[in-house]
């Protein structure tokens, strides 16, 4: 069986704790034995407001973690990001050539999942319907729209609504929705306005940061609507 490292970041560990066990659940029904790196941060947050060292400082703390394992299934998308392609180059001669070979080992959940030589084994079903939401990170800096896509196609019984207009940033951006609030909340309604018009109340990301940051302003102006991660619908869909 493969073994595998699963990082659970810490903002979602912080908000929603329980999450990551719906990531277990499908690795280890793939045939993986999992382990578990928690309460650690990838740097993102440092690192978007400037504090490169303190970035540096963390990442590399991650980095040793991880550096045991051939593969580290990461449950988000941006500190997916910011582990492979924002980090290595904090670090200068050969720190950085072993960073970039660690941070190689990082792959998102979904990517890891959709090629999983397993997956063909799995069934899948959950009668619904759901919204999905395509987050930046995993749409315009891993590219991994197409494995999310095919890994909700594999669940009988769910219908999947897209969004008119799904290439729109939901406005949290981690630290851009505490420098500039009010853009923020603006792109956040326009994007609630979206998911409204699908007539769905359950919304699917590969990225818990927007669902979070979605959640919470639908709760603010009264909207129904509950916030899936992959890993929660694919963990229900097998159930």
């Amino acid at each position: 069986m493969p073994r595998v490292a699963l990082f659970d970041p810490c903002y979602m560990s912080a908000l929603r704790p329980g999450d990551i066990n719906f990531a277990r659940h499908v690795l280890e029904t793939l045939g993986d034995t999992v382990t578990l790196l928690d309460g650690r941060c990838c740097g993102q947050p440092a690192f978007n407001s400037g504090f490169r060292a303190e970035a540096r400082a963390t990442g590399r703390q991650l980095l040793k973690a991880g550096q045991p394992f051939e593969t580290v299934v990461v449950t988000s998308g941006s500190c997916t990001a910011m582990v492979r392609h924002y980090l290595p180059p904090l670090f200068e001669g050969r720190r950085a050539a072993g960073a970039a070979s660690i941070a190689s080992r990082f792959v998102d959940f979904a990517s890891y999942v959709a090629a999983h030589p397993n997956l063909g084994r799995l069934s899948f079903r959950l009668d619904g319907v759901v919204a999905y939401h395509d987050s930046c990170h995993t749409r315009r800096e891993l590219h991994a729209s197409s494995a999310v896509r095919s890994l909700l196609s594999r669940i009988e019984g769910l219908e999947v609504r897209s969004l008119a207009h799904e290439e729109e940033c939901c406005g949290f951006g981690g630290t851009f929705s505490a420098k500039l609030p009010e853009i923020s909340v603006a792109m956040m309604t326009s994007k609630l306005d979206d998911v409204a018009v699908t007539g769905a109340r359950v919304l699917v990301s590969a990225d818990y940061s927007c669902l979070a940051h979605l959640e919470s302003g639908a709760r603010g102006i009264g909207i129904q609507l509950e916030g899936w991660s992959l890993a929660e619908l694919l963990s229900r869909a097998l159930s």
